[in-house]
């Protein structure tokens, strides 16, 4: 399909904006990258971030560059507003190049969290001058209609699919096959019935002008047959070919390693969800089992999709293969599934002549972002393998698959004749480590009234990671790798808001890697009359490394105890050179003492200091400074502690 139409050419608003734009997205890219290993407490941090402002820097400069050498070219701005923006933003954005060489080299370890949020602020800046104040070309919008009405539609930025001969100025999606989720006109296309897909379209848009013409066929991916209609494409006048018929296509297998997820959204009125997956590849789609009552399940399954045939050639199939759909559903007795939020992804591609092996092989696990509309819905944990399917099928060199795994069925579970459960490989899924979680409920203050009535029998459930148990009290329990600490019932939370056993402990598999360890979900119930329960509130602790104890070895604990002994000479020393003399007095005896003899006779008498020396005025001046501010120092810690205390002590009356 292809339109033709006639425009003012406005080309340079929307190749600036591109030229601006790809700049913010790449910084932002860094960005997250450092912040991810700044929560990770990582030593690379300063590293990367020196490398993000060096990418900075280089990309300012190269824009100022193009921005000024192509003002007289063809589709330069023709207004007094084209050009002033133009001059506002090779201003700014030379500013920001300099501003970013001189930043990085001022990142420390110390100052490090300053100059990441200066980098913000430079991103900031950027994002407020892509969007032109003045528009060029009107958008595009792709309908599907079905028996003469409009079902569902999806709107592009003419920017983002304009054609430029150098590459900087081209839209981001310009020839590119892309995938895209059609939602529903009008007000339907927003709440709970716009999140789920109505259409999902995998298209290649171009926009250019007729002189260009020639250059978009460069996108489309090859192993098509070069017809008639091809060869002529460079012509102006030439139409494009309705139809490409590939001659080259491959088989291949896909296999969906899906782990767990984290942080998702509670859909239930007890603040949880149970929530399965769907993983939908082409016109495939395959579900996970169902979790329930949990907001970061385990699922731990091997999806297998046997023949998932794909047009074009190897390397263009390497270079980029079809995207993967994830959806999160949480799933209701009574009723349909409840949208949670949906993720995409890339899969892992091995060829026919490539061998399974380290280190491109087996992929690790990555942590794909979930979304519904706008909003954050968590994050999965996931890989996928595109595996090529050998012609020949008596050479079939596929990796094994591993044991299907029992499924514990409960009392009031429906048994679901599904097929046998394939868990993720060994040398894909994490490494598990046997860890204790330590928990200090110590109580709960300031608890806001729910559905009108007060909060009177709270309890805590702390989860990390794991299928909750079925609750029939409302508390605080603390879940973690398919188990749940749950802390004991306040009885009365206005006379002794305190928890009566504080300290409870719980034995858990967690991974050793720091990625894939789990988040902790902390929620606060109350317990009602007749076994009922209502949520009060949740709390989610994205990841617990930071709460993570690692005992020393004994060569590190050997090192420590050397250091503080080194410490300690040094400190001894440092009081032997302050106040200890440097001479001692002999009375009585003689002087030219032989050296056979013992080095204290009897009549010797030895009159030691035993480290003090007579003070002078300046030294007491000092002595005595330091002792009333020590005393001041006191008496504040005690001022500042007695209030809690108070608190503490009377809250239990």
């Amino acid at each position: 399909m292809h339109v033709r139409s006639v425009w003012p050419d406005h080309r340079r608003r929307m190749y600036n904006s591109n030229i601006i734009a790809k700049i913010a997205d790449k910084l932002e890219e860094g960005l997250n990258e450092v912040h991810t290993l700044m929560e990770a407490e990582n030593s690379k941090m300063e590293i990367n971030l020196k490398h993000v402002l060096e990418e900075l820097s280089i990309s300012c400069t190269k824009y100022v560059t193009i921005s000024k050498s192509s003002t007289t070219g063809p589709g330069t701005g023709k207004t007094k507003l084209d050009k002033e923006y133009l001059k506002l933003c090779q201003r700014e954005i030379e500013h920001i190049g300099n501003m970013s060489k001189n930043l990085r080299a001022l990142v420390t370890k110390n100052s490090f969290k300053e100059r990441y949020k200066t980098a913000q602020s430079y991103l900031v800046k950027l994002k407020s001058l892509v969007d032109d104040p003045q528009h060029a070309l009107p958008d595009v919008f792709l309908w599907i209609i079905s028996g003469g009405k409009r079902q569902a539609y999806h709107r592009i930025l003419a920017r983002d699919i304009i054609y430029s001969i150098v590459d900087e100025e081209s839209g981001k999606d310009c020839g590119k096959v892309q995938t895209m989720f059609l939602k529903l006109p009008g007000k339907r296309g927003v709440g709970p019935s716009g999140w789920t897909i109505q259409v999902k379209l995998d298209i290649l848009l171009w926009l250019g002008i007729l002189k260009h013409k020639k250059n978009f066929i460069n996108g489309i991916p090859k192993g098509f047959e070069t017809t008639h209609e091809l060869r002529n494409a460079e012509r102006p006048r030439a139409l494009p070919p309705s139809v490409i018929h590939y001659v080259e296509k491959h088989m291949f297998q896909l296999r969906a390693h899906v782990y767990q997820a984290r942080s998702l959204i509670g859909s239930d009125a007890s603040g949880l969800s149970d929530p399965f997956g769907r993983v939908i590849a082409g016109e495939f789609s395959k579900t996970t089992q169902v979790i329930d009552e949990t907001l970061s399940p385990t699922w731990d399954e091997l999806l297998i999709f046997e023949e998932i045939l794909i047009y074009g050639t190897s390397e263009e199939i390497q270079h980029d293969p079809p995207t993967i759909i994830i959806e999160i559903f949480d799933q209701d007795k009574v009723g349909k599934s409840e949208f949670i939020g949906r993720g995409m992804a890339k899969p892992h591609v091995k060829l026919v002549e490539e061998s399974y092996s380290k280190p491109k092989f087996p992929p690790s696990l990555e942590w794909f972002d979930i979304s519904r509309g706008t909003d954050r819905a968590g994050e999965l944990l996931a890989t996928f393998e595109l595996l090529e399917i050998p012609s020949d099928s008596d050479s079939i060199s596929l990796p094994p698959l591993p044991v299907a795994k029992d499924i514990p069925v409960y009392k009031d579970q429906e048994v679901k004749d599904t097929g046998p459960i394939l868990p993720v490989p060994r040398g894909i899924r994490p490494t598990l480590a046997r860890y204790r979680i330590e928990v200090l409920f110590w109580g709960l203050r300031d608890l806001k009234r729910v559905h009108l009535l007060k909060v009177d029998k709270p309890r805590v459930d702390i989860e990390c990671a794991g299928v909750s148990d079925r609750i029939d009290k409302p508390r605080v329990d603390i879940e973690c790798a398919g188990h749940i600490l749950y802390s004991s019932i306040i009885q009365n939370a206005k006379r002794n808001p305190n928890f009566n056993t504080p300290v409870k402990f719980l034995d858990v598999d967690l991974p050793e890697q720091e990625l894939y360890r789990p988040p902790l979900t902390i929620r606060a119930v109350d317990c009602r009359s007749f076994g009922r329960y209502t949520l009060v509130g949740t709390h989610t602790i994205n990841s617990i490394h930071k709460y993570m104890y690692t005992p020393l070895t004994k060569k590190e604990r050997e090192a420590e105890e050397r250091r503080k002994s080194l410490h300690q000479l040094k400190a001894l020393d440092y009081i032997e050179n302050n106040y200890l003399p440097n001479t001692y007095v002999v009375n009585g005896g003689d002087n030219n003492i032989v050296e056979n003899s013992p080095l204290l006779p009897k009549d010797i008498t030895i009159a030691v200091g035993y480290g003090t020396q007579d003070p002078t005025k300046k030294m007491k001046t000092e002595i005595n400074k330091k002792r009333k501010q020590s005393i001041d120092e006191d008496i504040d810690d005690e001022e500042a502690s007695k209030d809690w205390w108070t608190k503490y002590f009377a809250s239990y009356r």
